[in-house]
């Protein structure tokens, strides 16, 4: 028993001599980036090789790791594949950090609380989730993630001194999208930019059809004064304008004019990004990329990974002169 407890006091005196050395680098504290009140305090946590020893990190010494970067965590675990490149998992794990903090922001949220993450509008998935999803390669997916996220802890993406909007999607149809041109306001970092990293993809256009009776009555539960002619649909399609990345503004359907995204969302089609014609009784849809277009592309970050970016590359590529901040602490 002597020697089993000296073993513990000569570990415990090495941890806490690492954890003395790494004070400088890797004590961070997340803030609501407005007024500077805290969330939670991030404490030091040594990165290991050990994949269990994340795990047991994580799980049994809950002081080791806030409640915020947790959750961070199951969010990268639900939004991307386990076995993405390190640095497109740390990319991810900086820009669902980034877009957490600013909703929780905009909604006046102080504290981090696990009853509210619903409102932070995120994929987010428990130890449960990932257990059922990942099976035996759960310690494997788990310890990857794990570090992609405690590796880039209390990162977040700013503009300006502040935190950004830093939405994501799959991947694009090529080029990614204004954000004026998704939703009402333009922003600085949201500009289109090439993205066509991944277009050997099998699923980079995807065919969505529809009988015409379907897609009638699709339209007619949402506009039910429509004027369309049963036969030869397609004909009474028009696309009247496209934004510059190939997304859809504009398109009229029989007496019916709206926006490419309020026919998506109709539909359930993948993106904006879409040619449409007719064949015998059907109307198709050949549609590029997935998800709205604007920010990251998922799938982009991970071919960026592999041509050799990091993650502040990957970041500084999707996101327009923007820069990677530790609360109002600037780093480059």
């Amino acid at each position: 028993m002597g020697v089993f407890y000296m073993k513990r006091i000569v570990l415990c005196a090495l941890l806490l001599l690492l954890a003395f050395l790494a004070m400088p680098y890797f004590i961070v504290r997340v803030s609501r980036p407005h007024d500077g009140a805290m969330i939670e305090p991030v404490l030091v946590v040594p990165i290991t090789s050990s994949r269990a020893d994340l795990i047991n990190l994580v799980y049994t010494q809950p002081l080791e790791l806030c409640e915020f970067e947790r959750y961070i965590i199951g969010v990268v675990a639900a939004e991307v594949p386990a076995l993405f490149h390190m640095e497109a998992l740390r990319a991810q794990a900086v820009a669902a950090r980034t877009y957490a903090i600013y909703t929780m922001s905009a909604l006046g949220i102080d504290e981090f609380d696990y009853e509210r993450i619903g409102e932070i509008w995120q994929a987010y998935l428990t130890e449960a989730d990932m257990r059922a999803r990942w099976g035996d390669n759960f310690d494997m997916h788990f310890g990857t993630i794990s570090e992609a996220v405690i590796s880039t802890r209390g990162e977040i993406i700013v503009h300006n001194g502040e935190p950004v909007l830093a939405v994501f999607h799959a991947f694009s149809g090529g080029m990614t999208e204004y954000s004026e041109n998704v939703w009402s306001a333009p922003r600085p970092y949201l500009r289109s930019v090439n993205s066509d990293f991944y277009m050997y993809r099998n699923d980079f256009e995807y065919i969505s059809e529809f009988s015409s009776n379907t897609f009638l009555s699709l339209l007619r539960a949402e506009f039910p004064n429509i004027a369309l002619e049963g036969s030869n649909i397609a004909s009474q399609i028009t696309i009247n304008e496209r934004s510059n990345a190939g997304y859809v503004l504009s398109i009229t359907i029989g007496n019916k004019t709206m926006e490419g995204t309020h026919l998506r969302r109709i539909l359930g089609l993948r993106s904006t990004n879409f040619i449409v014609r007719g064949e015998h009784d059907k109307i198709v849809f050949n549609v590029r990329g997935h998800g709205h277009g604007a920010g990251m592309s998922q799938v982009g970050a991970n071919a960026l990974a592999h041509s050799g970016y990091n993650y502040i590359d990957i970041l500084k590529h999707y996101y327009s002169g923007v820069q990677i901040g530790m609360l109002s602490t600037i780093v480059n």
